[in-house]
């Protein structure tokens, strides 16, 4: 092998690696939660199993069962009107339950 050989796949070595790292940090979304202060996980368990399932009936009515986008933005209005916000995992104050 040659000494340039070397160096070429040395350094593709080195880019390929740098391109992996990359796009897996760039993959790592935020984490988001659900968050009211003073409710517990009880209360907040049966208030997401409600708001799923009036969800999904929401979207069947609407004859998009199944659709996750409908799914998903009446799960979140639903939440809301309990008084659950949806933050980033990082913003929900110290000590405070968050789901």
């Amino acid at each position: 092998m040659t000494r340039s050989y070397v160096s070429t796949a040395r350094a593709l070595l080195f880019f390929s690696a740098a391109v992996v790292i990359l796009l897996a940090s760039g993959c790592a979304s935020p984490s988001y939660v659900w968050y009211q202060g003073g409710k517990d996980r009880a209360a907040f368990a049966k208030d997401n199993l409600e708001c799923e399932e009036e969800s999904a009936l929401y979207a069947k009515h609407l004859d998009k069962r199944g659709d996750k986008e409908v799914i998903s933005a009446r799960m979140k209005e639903c939440m809301g009107l309990r008084g659950y916000v949806k933050v980033l995992e990082q913003d929900v104050p110290q000590g405070m339950e968050k789901f």
